[in-house]
């Protein structure tokens, strides 16, 4: 489970590069998690952890999901959430866990990286 979750948070800094704003901005860290118990998208199952921004929110392959490894992350920037994903796992499960994750209004996001925000930090 470490392995899985270092290897999300490894790949993270390249899916946010592109959404800094400059080099004061604190560099997003997404280790508060799993949260609670693993979340169902596109069929398959999928952990959530929160991010040390309080807003954004990483969905993360949970074990035995085929589409592993690969997460997704969730950013909020004026008040609209991004969303963005990486890693080498099955497409036909990523596409559908994407479709999924699409269609979730504001709202849900919210409460997802709520929720994740809450949890305590992963062990290694």
């Amino acid at each position: 489970m470490i392995h899985r979750l270092f290897l999300a948070l490894t790949l993270m800094p390249a899916a946010t590069a592109a959404l800094a704003q400059g080099p004061s901005e604190r560099r997003l860290q997404c280790d508060r998690g799993p949260a609670g118990s693993s979340r169902m998208f596109g069929g398959t199952a999928w952990d959530l952890y929160g991010c040390n921004d309080d807003r954004s929110v990483a969905i993360v392959t949970a074990r035995g999901n085929p589409a592993l490894p690969f997460y997704f992350l969730f950013v909020e920037r004026d008040g609209k959430y991004t969303l963005s994903g990486e890693g080498t796992g099955r497409a036909e499960f990523t596409r559908k866990a994407y479709e999924d994750l699409r269609r979730l209004s504001q709202q849900d996001i919210e409460a997802l990286a709520k929720e994740a925000s809450r949890a305590k930090p992963a062990t290694q």
